[in-house]
């Protein structure tokens, strides 16, 4: 069976879409923010997706070169963001995807993270994340209520892949247990319905990404 087709011009119809689009096009990126926690294994719902790329101008024509073939436009001016890094929004229309914020923070930097970066896998697309003690600490320096509790919320998945058992009455922590289970497919798949609904869409879209990994002989995970 062939391959799922890159998007066009109506955006990428999957989080599948996005990044192997991103991998096709020769991007270096990493995911962050929400998206990355539930990646990662933290329960967090978000409709947009976060991305870090190497600061780099051709990585960065490669890029914008994409989002503008897949109908994405810059919302404004990129606005400076904390330790001498950038964030620009961009926002499409239809897609379920509508919005992707893009933070280019000093070379540096994006090597930092890069070195310790993690992949986790998705069909046929390895998809790399900014590694989870990183996460924490950009969370952390975010200082406001969310970044505090994201970064606690990390915490507790290291403690429960550690091998710790805490309070059975700690709610979160059950719920961060039970979500880290859950397959990288089904993640995006329950992040995907959050970000169609946001759009006033049906929650769910054909092809499910989990559907590709069921139909697909050509699907190889790496444990």
């Amino acid at each position: 069976m062939n391959k799922p087709p890159l998007p066009g011009t109506d955006g990428p119809l999957t989080h599948y879409e996005l990044f192997a689009g991103l991998r096709a096009a020769g991007v270096a990126y990493l995911v962050t923010g929400a998206t990355a926690l539930a990646l990662h294994g933290v329960p967090r719902l978000t409709p947009d997706v976060d991305l870090v790329v190497d600061p780099d101008p051709a990585n960065r024509e490669r890029l914008e070169r994409l989002l503008a073939a897949w109908g994405y436009a810059a919302e404004g001016a990129a606005t400076a963001a904390t330790a001498g890094a950038t964030l620009a929004r961009y926002r499409h229309p239809r897609s379920a995807l509508g919005e992707i914020d893009i933070v280019s923070p000093p070379p540096g930097v994006f090597t930092r993270l890069q070195s310790g970066s993690t992949v986790v896998e998705q069909v046929d697309v390895g998809i790399p994340l900014v590694g989870a003690a990183d996460l924490r600490a950009l969370r952390e320096a975010a200082g406001n209520d969310s970044g505090l509790a994201d970064a606690a919320a990390l915490d507790v998945l290291a403690s429960i892949r550690a091998g710790g058992e805490g309070s059975a009455a700690d709610t979160r922590r059950e719920q961060i247990r039970k979500f880290s289970r859950w397959s990288v497919a089904a993640r995006l798949d329950w992040l995907l319905s959050a970000a169609r609904l946001s759009k006033g869409l049906s929650p769910e879209a054909k092809p499910m990404t989990r559907g590709l990994v069921r139909r697909n002989p050509w699907t190889r995970r790496r444990g």
